[in-house]
């Protein structure tokens, strides 16, 4: 398979993981607003807040102020970027040398992410558990809000 990115495509890697929460959030932000002004603020709002605590940029193991663990674990980025990097990172035993360290780097990501082996199955079953909950609230608000002005 030729890819204009070099991910791995063998052994159960998948790229179910990187194209699972791309569309449901919009259309999901579009149906319940009325108009596409709003859905774009809400969007935006909530892609800010995901992109800044998915984990890539505040990484787990730092300890989040206490109520904010919650929107880390309710984060369809955090479990995307758990299950790129732990399917397409986790299995490399190559040596990572730094300033002060040298480890692999499947070791370098249990340790700095807290991303173990065992958890690419956990993030697929959670992001279809999203896709999921994402179809489901956009069904019912196609079914039950009008926004139509008669």
């Amino acid at each position: 398979m030729y890819s204009p990115i070099p991910y791995a495509f063998a052994q159960g890697n998948s790229l179910f993981i990187l194209y699972s929460c791309s569309s449901p959030s919009p259309m999901k932000a579009v149906d319940l607003t009325p108009n596409p002004h709003l859905a774009a603020v809400i969007s935006s709002a909530f892609y800010s807040l995901w992109n800044l605590l998915s984990g890539f940029l505040i990484p787990k193991p730092v300890k989040y102020s206490g109520w904010w663990i919650w929107f880390y674990y309710f984060c369809p980025i955090a479990w995307t970027l758990r299950g790129i990097i732990t399917s397409q990172l986790g299995d490399v035993d190559t040596n990572l040398v730094g300033l002060g360290f040298e480890t692999s780097i499947k070791a370098y990501i249990e340790s700095y992410f807290g991303y173990g082996p065992g958890m690419i199955g956990v993030s697929v079953v959670v992001l279809i558990g999203f896709n999921l909950l994402f179809f489901l609230v956009f069904a019912v608000s196609i079914k039950l809000l009008n926004f139509q002005r008669r």
